[in-house]
């Protein structure tokens, strides 16, 4: 019997997001069933998990209920992974006669404005946002429901007392990605980073990333490093994060300053290549897991013939584009090590990664439209979940009867030639 250590990459895509709270759940349960038989097929180990967008809300609950926490005794299980998996998505979506109301209102818009009918452009720093927010929350919308700060204090109520010397040992890590505004760094949110400020990591970075001038960085982990890998720059303004440091063009020399944060789709969707970027090759993971939230390819017959349609497509590209050269960067390692092994520099301490795809059927992914991206409906949500579970279910019997021989990247990113 072996077990394969994997990575789990959750891409963002609005509300269409509900697939992958579906397939971590079905992941999580399948975990769970396979942990308690005894027998000698293959299983596998949840070492890192890293999302952007909505993906980084969904690897937030599944890292927050998997890690050990001495506030909550039933931290550090797989019950708690799905119980958080299944708050989340409960509280997000609308629920409340207002909320409800609103959200159809908002889908209502969206659709107008898709079939041409001019609407003044949103502006999130304009005041009247804000009245309506409050308007919202005096007709009964709940904070949760409102606004990113409120949701995450209440799915993860004890962050504050995470066991991180149990994190350690326990091999659990999380990332999610960002953008900073003002620099253009790609970012990173990192358990690991957490890890290293504390002394608690076995196998630290040995470059300072201060040291040179770069455009990406990590930051340790936080609610407020979450939030930002969701805000969307039309909707919300920029997440603000105090007394961040940044190098500079001259040598040993840093600032500090307020760091704005946009959504994450604009530097990784999801962080994929930084799961590879350990001390050790033992601390590598053996797969990598895809959960793809925007397809790569879409219907032959497809007419996009709107602009928000043509929108819509050019967020799924560019969404895929920092996906693809990630995958690639991993596949063009892979290549090397099979070509001259990895038992000299630069190839020393890598290892072959596999990457593998989960993805909606292909009926779905080219059936849903952009506007449901923003929709907060419970039964657009339990039929993305439900989707989600099915999938992952049969992904991961075939997963474990193909062995070596289970489909892999790329070509798990296609879908069959419609009939």
């Amino acid at each position: 019997m072996s077990t394969k250590k994997v990575a789990i990459a959750c891409q963002g895509g609005g509300t269409h997001a509900a697939f992958t709270w579906g397939v971590l759940t079905q992941i999580l349960e399948t975990k769970k069933a396979w942990d308690a038989d005894t027998g000698a097929a293959e299983k596998f180990d949840i070492i890192a998990i890293s999302g952007t967008s909505a993906g980084a809300l969904c690897a937030l609950a599944t890292w927050y209920g998997l890690v050990p926490n001495t506030a909550d005794a039933d931290c550090g299980t797989i019950d708690k992974a799905i119980d958080r998996l299944d708050f989340l998505w409960t509280n997000f979506a609308a629920t409340t006669p207002v909320e409800i109301a609103h959200n159809q209102m908002v889908g209502t818009l969206l659709q107008w404005k898709a079939k041409g009918v001019p609407f003044p452009g949103s502006n999130p720093y304009a005041g009247h946002g804000n009245v309506g927010l409050t308007a919202l929350a005096m007709m009964g919308a709940r904070s949760d429901y409102l606004g990113f700060p409120d949701l995450l204090d209440a799915l993860c109520p004890d962050f504050k007392t995470i066991d991180w010397a149990a994190v350690a040992k326990a091999d659990r890590r999380i990332l999610v990605g960002a953008i900073e505004v003002l620099s253009g760094n790609f970012e990173i949110f990192d358990s690991n980073k957490t890890l290293e400020q504390l002394g608690l990591l076995s196998s630290p970075p040995k470059v300072d990333q201060y040291d040179v001038t770069r455009w990406r960085m990590r930051r340790a982990i936080s609610l407020e490093g979450v939030a930002a890998s969701g805000t969307l720059p039309e909707i919300l303004p920029a997440q603000v994060i105090g007394n961040t440091t940044f190098p500079t063009c001259e040598p040993n020399k840093v600032i500090t300053r307020n760091a704005y944060y946009w959504d994450g789709l604009y530097s990784q969707n999801p962080p994929v290549r930084n799961l590879l970027d350990v001390g050790t090759k033992a601390e590598k993971p053996d797969e990598i897991w895809v959960v793809r939230i925007n397809p790569q390819e879409i219907s032959p017959q497809s007419q996009k013939v709107s602009l928000e349609d043509i929108k819509d497509r050019e967020n799924d590209l560019a969404g895929n584009l920092s996906l693809n050269q990630e995958l690639d960067h991993i596949l063009t390692i892979n290549r090397w090590i099979a070509e001259h092994g990895d038992s000299h520099p630069p190839l020393r301490g890598r290892k072959i990664v596999e990457v593998r795809t989960i993805k909606m059927r292909r009926e779905t992914a080219w059936g849903l439209q952009h506007t449901s991206k923003f929709d907060r409906s419970a039964d657009h949500f339990a039929k993305l979940r439900d989707e989600g579970k099915a999938v992952a279910e049969q992904w991961l019997a075939d997963w474990r009867a193909s062995g070596k021989d289970f489909a892999s990247y790329p070509n798990d990113a296609h879908y069959p030639e419609p009939a």
